[in-house]
């Protein structure tokens, strides 16, 4: 059989185990604690994300939109801006030629000074 010494303080020991197994318990007890924490913030920054995501989806709908009707505009203005040159074009290629030491009168130089002007602001507008 085995011999049981006499000399150990058993309740000492016995102590010192009930002590310890209280220790592991209550460190267990702390990681489930903090456990249940992190997963809290860890759900909390989620849904902070998922509401950004979906603020920043929102925004480019709203973004896409815009620029979807922009671009018809523009192409709207394309096809007006188009014909508009042509006439230009026409006009010109027909308008009698003036004599190289001809002054254009005042009505000429009015129509000039307006296309530039228009050119000018249609530049600034970009």
């Amino acid at each position: 059989m085995i011999a049981i010494p006499t000399s150990v303080p058993w309740r000492a020991a016995g102590a010192a185990l009930l002590a310890a197994c209280i220790f592991a318990a209550g460190w267990a007890a702390n990681g489930w604690r903090k456990d249940a924490e992190i997963a809290e913030l860890t759900a909390a920054r989620a849904q902070a994300d998922l509401t950004s995501a979906n603020q920043a989806i929102g925004d480019l709908r709203t973004a896409s939109t815009t620029i979807r009707e922009k671009a018809d505009e523009f192409a709207g203005i394309q096809i007006t801006l188009g014909a508009k040159l042509d006439a230009i074009r026409k006009d010109l290629k027909n308008a009698p030629k003036l004599p190289a030491d001809c002054r254009p009168d005042a009505g000429r130089v009015r129509l000039m000074s307006d296309a530039v002007d228009a050119a000018k602001q249609a530049a600034a507008a970009r």
